[in-house]
């Protein structure tokens, strides 16, 4: 079973890095991460507006308009960077969205019988996934 678990996540992602259907498939994937993790500040359309979202002095980030603010270019490392919690969001200094990468892999290492290796490509995966659910979010 360990066996199994390992080769759907590095299959995950490799389809990430090659895109086509697995990176649908991903995408698929990424969005029930978001519904159950981002959805409740960004709102279930990505657009900022989900009800805990509402009591923050400041706004959780519209996410479908992360490519217009980038001149058209979904910012792919911008926003794994920011999932993952690392440095600032541009604009905004320090965020008070949580550190999903860090939980995430708090996660893998809880309920799995793994080694940190394998709970990172899990983490990777999972973040990675959330990554292409919010590219399909774009408007243009």
């Amino acid at each position: 079973m360990k066996h199994q678990f390992r080769l759907f996540w590095v299959t995950a992602f490799a389809a990430q890095l090659a895109g086509g259907v697995g990176q649908a498939q991903d995408a698929a994937f990424g969005g029930e991460i978001y519904k159950t993790y981002c959805a409740v500040c960004h709102g279930k359309a990505g657009a900022g507006d989900g009800m805990v979202g509402e009591l923050f002095a400041q706004r959780p980030a519209n996410l479908k308009h992360l490519s217009r603010g980038n001149g058209g270019v979904f910012p792919t490392e911008r926003v794994t960077d920011a999932i993952y919690g690392r440095g600032k969001i541009a604009g905004h200094g320090p965020t008070k969205m949580p550190i999903w990468g860090g939980y995430f892999m708090a996660e893998a290492l809880e309920s799995r019988a793994i080694d940190p290796a394998e709970a990172a490509m899990i983490t990777k995966g999972r973040v990675l996934s959330v990554v292409a659910y919010l590219e399909t979010l774009q408007e243009e």
